[in-house]
């Protein structure tokens, strides 16, 4: 059909199954018994009919709750073991301030030298939105990330890498563009737009995308189901299409910014995240802001948002096997993938 837009091409993410993976252990303390790995990664996503992945390039992977663990060494040229799969790969990195400018330069070759253009970085550990824990303030914290971008984003501009910096329950919108400004609006600073992130910090999805549209170089297809909690609600893992998200006006979005994005297709982190913003503690590293903005999240809790008393723990949460683990984490990923083959197909 003529003026028909081409189809949105997906990835498969590593942390979208992180016991698969090896990088999380069961409750009772159970490691996979056969960790997928990078090239597993990439044979799944070849299955699954997607035409990329994302990971980590290092044998020691940012895991959860600002841990690390190591993984198995790499026996591949993982830029080899891509072009024989006919796969593009977008790189995974930590968090900016937990390694020196040089660690971060030198993982910057290793990106270029597997052929990735977009490196996904985190700001901090913080989870649930609660900056409560962060030391110095959030304030100095972003200053000093926004300090470290500018040391080392000139080193990714010369090797064609966008670092592209995830809305990790910890930024919000206006924080996002702080740093677009604080950092020159540097042509290789980026952000990577996890679609369900935004409620981590009392905002709506939809008009986070629509703000940060122009920066975002990269996506974390990601829903969540919503769940009223005495605290404020409760972020709960799910397959794509079966939460709040808008997708298809999310990539909608994102389509029409001008960058090549290869999104993501990420289940959310094993974990419950409880939202505390009925806590009056939670927000005071937080700016004033207009009551408008927050009503937009309240009211898809309203209109979406389940009983408190509904059940939603994981296999994980509830202290099952390995096996079982295992089992449900690939139920969701597939089930994402299908529900982003039927979303492409009614285009």
């Amino acid at each position: 059909m003529s003026g028909q837009k081409p189809p949105i091409p997906f990835a498969l993410t590593a942390y979208g199954l992180p016991h698969v993976m090896g990088y999380l252990k069961t409750k009772s303390g159970e490691a996979h018994p056969d960790p997928l790995g990078p090239i597993g990664l990439m044979d799944a996503a070849v299955e699954l009919g997607l035409i990329g992945v994302e990971m980590p390039l290092s044998t020691r992977v940012p895991s959860f709750d600002g841990q690390y663990v190591e993984t198995a060494p790499l026996t591949e040229d993982l830029r080899d073991a891509l072009a024989a799969r006919g796969l593009r790969i977008v790189a995974d990195f930590g968090a900016l301030l937990d390694h020196d400018p040089q660690h971060l330069r030198d993982y910057l070759r290793i990106v270029a030298q597997v052929g990735a253009t977009v490196m996904r970085a985190t700001l901090s550990h913080l989870l649930c939105g609660d900056r409560r824990p962060m030391s110095g303030g959030w304030e100095t914290h972003l200053q000093a990330v926004a300090g470290r971008l500018r040391e080392i984003l000139p080193a990714a501009a010369d090797l064609g890498i966008c670092i592209a910096v995830e809305n990790h329950q910890d930024a919000t919108t206006d924080d996002l563009l702080r740093l677009a400004e604080m950092t020159g609006h540097h042509p290789s600073f980026g952000i990577t737009l996890d679609t369900g992130n935004p409620l981590a910090v009392g905002e709506e999805p939809l008009e986070a995308a629509r703000r940060l549209a122009p920066i975002i170089r990269h996506l974390h297809l990601k829903d969540y189901t919503l769940h009223f909690a005495p605290e404020g609600y409760r972020l709960v893992r799910c397959a794509a299409g079966e939460g709040v998200i808008d997708f298809p006006a999310i990539l909608e979005i994102v389509r029409e910014n001008g960058h090549a994005l290869l999104p993501g297709i990420e289940v959310a982190a094993q974990a419950t995240r409880t939202i505390p913003l009925l806590e009056p503690g939670w927000w005071d590293e937080y700016p004033p802001r207009p009551a408008k903005s927050f009503a937009a999240a309240l009211r898809l809790l309203w209109e979406k948002g389940r009983p408190a008393e509904e059940p939603y723990s994981s296999a994980w949460e509830r202290g099952e096997d390995s096996r079982a683990v295992s089992a449900q984490e690939w139920e969701q990923v597939r089930g994402s993938v299908a529900y982003f083959r039927k979303l492409a197909s009614v285009r």
